[in-house]
This record gives structure tokens, sequence and C-alpha cells, in this order.
């Protein structure tokens, strides 16, 4: 271990000195409340269905830095590789068209080969995430077959407040140094509530192996910001004025057909929305939100022998209009009536695509007693390019005692094909050929899964068992030809799989511990199947799991975790299997006044390497061992 081993190590002893205390949370608590699963917030033991919600405590532990470190942590959710160094994640085996993600319940529009790369979603304006796993067509529409991700960022506070963080890491190898700021400013004067949440983030490149023509990691700077007001404009009527943007640079060498290139990408991403809520009476509400979201993304590639440079463009602009009302009705039923208008326009690379969606949904939570609930959903879609389709859901629990819950779901789901699925499809790259294919049909989804949640003072288990059958599943498929010689790049092409299936068991428990320890485990079995060819589906883990084990001294204002990251095995095509890994990661922090606190860790603590097979870009322990320490204030 070297000098610099030893001096950043020591950061995380430094900061264990006895000071002032600081709130930490537990992580599988029921008492939380979540919007994503009914549209409104509900206690989380009220609603029948798999959630986790990942607080802006929970963040801070994990020390992520942007939304892909903090779900590359989360329950049943894994890393997907992608051309383009993207960072996208796949839900319960499903890939991640099929995974929905929101940014404050508004879908964020897609770039380059139709992905949401979540390395633009920077971790400083992020309040929490609600996570709701299964099908959830029935209230989102196209692609929320596996689950819904919801990224709810920073909201205006009471009492004025304004917070400024620094923080610098890099690897053990001297690479991948990353300099981070974040500051903000939130409160409210009269009836206006007001936050303003800003990010930069400058990180240097990595390269393990100099003779490959490639970085493994790539210069990137990301320059983000979120701003809200809300305005009480009478006792019964909330408006809300939002706005988040994001740009993000990177730099790095690429090799593409046996030549050397710099490789230039950049992106912005801006979304704004405008939201109307009123009180109609005592238990009764009207939502009305206009959104609108633009996605620009461009890529250079400027061979350095001098050849004609490769350049690609991608541009969506997506609208949507939305209302709701919510009220409660006879015999226990509360109600949720909407619809929504969606406008997508994109460009991809002189490609032109419109799409336009119409839907209207209902929902019915139902209580009888104390001790069942249910929750009836149906949604109707008209696709401009394929038509009407049909989700139903239901999903029920039943209370058994005080401490155990029993649940259950069915759902059924969609996903349209996309225009770079249709038409454009991936050229040579250093991964693998994707040909398009424009006659691919929508695919459906039946979903099932049964669950329990037991509970006591000090001890949390949560059991459920899911299956995923998808009729027509979009997905690559190996041609079994390849392109080029060295290397040889696996040819895939996008078919429509006549049945295919996920199917696993998730596992989480939590266990307080003498001493301020915490125990928690999140542990996901995986099968998969194509079932024309009885082959394990493309990039699906055969299990996952986070095993933490943390310390909270809130006298001592000092919080601190270990996590072991385990991935299984995955297929990724011509019959090649990629092993699994497990990676630890530390973290620290102390709270040395109300105003400050300092925080230190290390990821990837024994500089283990990821294979590019499981889409760990940019991720924590990409570079290798990463130390980083940082300081927070509260003026």
């Amino acid at each position: 271990m070297r000098k610099r081993d030893y001096t950043l190590l020591a950061l995380l002893l430094i900061s264990s000195a006895p000071l002032q205390a600081e709130e930490a949370e537990s992580r599988f608590t029921l008492d939380e409340t979540v919007v994503t699963a009914t549209l409104a917030e509900t206690s989380v033991s009220k609603v029948p269905a798999a959630i986790e919600i990942i607080t802006a405590v929970e963040i801070a532990e994990m020390g992520a830095e942007t939304l892909h470190q903090i779900l590359a942590e989360a329950q049943s959710v894994t890393l997907e590789p992608t051309s383009g160094r993207q960072s996208v994640v796949r839900m319960r085996g499903l890939g991640s068209s099929s995974t929905l993600v929101l940014l404050d319940g508004v879908r964020l529009p897609s770039g380059f080969q139709d992905k949401v790369d979540l390395v633009e979603i920077p971790a400083g304006i992020i309040e929490r995430i609600e996570i709701v796993r299964g099908s959830g067509s029935a209230l989102y529409g196209s692609d929320a077959i596996a689950g819904v991700v919801n990224v709810i960022t920073k909201k205006p506070s009471g009492p004025s407040k304004a917070w400024l963080s620094s923080r610098y890491g890099e690897s053990r190898h001297g690479e991948a140094e990353e300099t981070v700021f974040e500051a903000g400013v939130s409160g409210s004067t009269g009836s206006l509530g007001y936050v303003l949440a800003g990010s930069f983030s400058d990180k240097g490149r990595f390269d393990f192996d100099h003779a490959d023509r490639k970085t493994d990691g790539d210069d990137m700077r990301i320059a983000s910001g979120a701003g809200r007001l809300v305005w009480q404009a009478g006792d019964r009527t909330v408006v809300s004025l939002g706005a988040i943007y994001a740009e993000v640079e990177r730099e790095g060498i690429r090799s593409k057909r046996n030549k050397e290139n710099d490789w230039y990408n950049n992106s912005d991403r801006i979304t704004g929305s405008l939201e109307l809520l009123h009180e109609l009476g005592e238990s009764s509400e009207l939502l009305l939100r206009l959104s609108r979201s633009e996605y620009d993304w461009g890529l250079k590639l400027i061979p350095r022998d001098n050849t004609a440079s490769e350049l690609h463009n991608v541009e969506q602009v997506s609208t949507q209009f939305e209302g709701r009302w919510r009220g409660k009705v006879t015999g226990g039923h509360i109600v949720t009536a909407g619809m929504e208008y969606r406008a997508d326009d994109r460009i991809d690379d002189g490609l032109e695509s419109e799409i336009e969606n119409l839907a209207l949904f209902l929902q019915d939570e139902v209580s009888i007693g104390e001790r069942f609930q249910a929750v009836l959903g149906l949604r109707f879609d008209d696709h401009s390019g394929f038509g009407s389709v049909f989700s139903p859901r239901i999903n029920l629990a039943y209370r058994v005692s005080d401490l155990l819950r029993l649940r259950a779901a069915y759902g059924e789901g969609f996903r349209a094909p996309t225009a770079f699925e249709l038409y454009s499809g991936s050229p040579y790259t250093i991964n693998r050929v994707l040909i398009p294919n424009s006659d691919l049909e929508p695919e459906t989804s039946r979903s099932w899964e049964v669950g329990a949640d037991f509970r006591r003072v000090g001890f949390s288990l949560g059991l459920t068992a899911f299956r995923n059958d998808i009729r027509d599943m979009i997905a690559e498929v190996f041609t079994g030809s390849y392109e080029g010689t060295s290397p040889k790049i696996p040819v895939n092409i996008m078919e429509n799989i006549a049945d295919a299936m996920t199917q696993g068991l998730e596992v989480s428990v939590c266990l307080e511990l003498p001493g301020g320890f915490e125990l928690s485990d999140e542990l996901t079995w995986l099968e998969s199947e194509d079932k024309s060819t009885g082959k394990d589906l493309l990039y699906v883990p055969d299990l996952s799991n986070v095993l933490k084990l943390a310390w909270r001294n809130k006298p001592a204002g000092f919080n601190g975790n270990v996590r072991l990251v385990t991935t299984g095995t995955r297929s990724h095509g011509a019959g090649v299997k990629s092993a699994g890994y497990s990676m630890v990661n530390l973290q620290a922090s102390k709270t040395l006044t109300p105003q400050v606190k300092l925080s230190a860790g290390v990821d990837n603590l024994f500089d283990r390497k990821v294979e590019d097979a499981y889409g760990n870009v940019y991720g924590p322990g990409s570079a290798g061992t990463f130390y980083y320490g940082g300081i927070s204030l509260n003026l």
C-alpha cells in the first residue's frame, strides 16, 4: 500500500472523534410515505406493493454522486451495458426500456439509443427516490412493465437555510481525480416557498490498459441546477413552478475499425413543469400539470490519422399534460380518475419520428376494516403508432397481526418499440453491432407477485416472489455472426421473442444490534429464459445482493458503514457468460457542529476489476480502489 493509501484511509479514522450528534435512519421503515405507488402520499404500510424508499441520508451514506451510483445498490436493480458509455439500469431482469424513470413525476426524454442516461442526474439535487417494483402500466402506461423509479428533487423548506459542500477523491492508481461542489438555498417568505440547488463535478479519465487504444473511463464534467417556487394561492390552492437543468461533457479515446479516435460527447437536458393543486372539499382534490422536457445529445469521433470524423446527434422534445381527480367516496373507497396526453418529437441522426399517446386511467383504493387493503386499477392507452391497449392491475394486502402483513399483486403491461429499435440500430462499436428491425410489434406482459412483511421492534423482514411473463418481448438476439477479426464483434438484431420470462425471490432484512450497530441485507435471486431457445436472456444476473453493516453513534455524531455489493453471473451473447463480482465499499461521516460535517469513504476496497459486461461505467469502484473525503456546511 502506497503512502497515498494510508493518508486517505486516515480520513476515516479522523472522522470518528467524538463530537455532536447527527440524525440517521434505518432502511426498512414501513411508517414512511410514498407517492409513486398510488399517485398520492400514502403510508408504505398501507400500500400493497414492493416498495423501496432511498432517502437523502442513505444517499449520503453511500457516498454516491449520481443517480446511477445510487440505484446500483437498490433492491432488484442492476446495471445494463450500453454503447456510448451510458449508465442505465434494469429491474427484475427486464431491460432499461421496461423500467420507467420519472423526475418529480415527469417522464425523462431518452437520448442515444433511446436510453435515459442516469449519470446526468446528480445526487446533490435529490431529496429522495421512490422505487415501486412490479407492473406499473395501469398508472403510467408504456415502459413501466418492470417498475417505476421516481426521483424527487429538493423541495422548499419552512425556515430559510443554505448549504454548501465540497468533495475530492482519486483512485489508488493516481487516476480518476474528482472534485465535486454542491450548494443550495431554501425557505419561504409569506405565501411563497422557494428552493434552488446546484452541483458541479469534474472527474478525470483512467485507463487500465494503454495498449487497447481506449480509455476505460473518460474525462467528465457535470453541471446541474434545480429550482422550484411554490405559491400558496389561497386556503385550498397551491401553484408550483419548477425547472431542472443538467449539462454533461465527456472526452476520451476510442478504438473503431482498428483506428484510434478522440471521442467527444456532450448532452443538455432541461425539464420544466407547472402544477396546480386545488382542494375541492374536505376529501377531494384536483391536480393539473403541464410539463416539457428537451434533450440534446451529440457525439464526435475524430480519427487521429486525420481521416473523416464521425458525428452523431439526437434531439428529443417531450410535452405532457395530465389532469386527475382524487376523492373519497362511500364504502371506504378512495378513487383516482385522470387523463394524460404526451407528445414526443425526436430526431436521431436526421431520422425524424413523432409519437402521440392519449391515456385515461381509473384507480380505486379500498379498505375493509383495519386489516384489508386493495388497489384496483385500469388504464387505456391510445398510441399513435401501435393502436390501443388496456392495462389492468390488482394489489391486495391483509394484515394478519400488528407484526405481519401478507400481499399479492397481478398486473398487465405493454411497451411499444422505439424509433431506435425500429429504424436506427447501432453500427460498429467495440461491444456489438445492433441491427434494427422495422417489423417489431409491441411487447405485452403479465406479472404476478406474492409477499410478506414482518416487523417488530429492532427487526424487519420482507419476502417477495415474482414472475414476469412477456409476450413478443423486444430484445437483442445474437445472430451467430461476427464483424471484424481483432477484436471479433458479435452482431445482434432486435427481435420479438415469442415468449420470455423472468422470475425470482427478493429478501430484505434489517436487524438492529447493540451498541448502535445495524445489519441489513437486500438479496435477489433471478432466473430468465427465452422460451423459444431455452437460453438465458442477455445481461440478466442470477443474483444481486447488498449487505450493509452500519454504526450510528448519535451522542458522538458519528455514522459509518461497510457495504458488500455482489452481482452474479450473466450472459452477454455468443454463448459467453461473465463471472460475477463482489465489491466492498466503506463510508463514514462526523458531525463537528450543527453547521459542519466531515465525510470520507473508500469504494472498491480490494481493487476489483469489473468486466464491461456489467455496465459499471462511472459507477462506484469502476476506477479501482477509490478514496474520497469532503466537508458539508449548513449556513
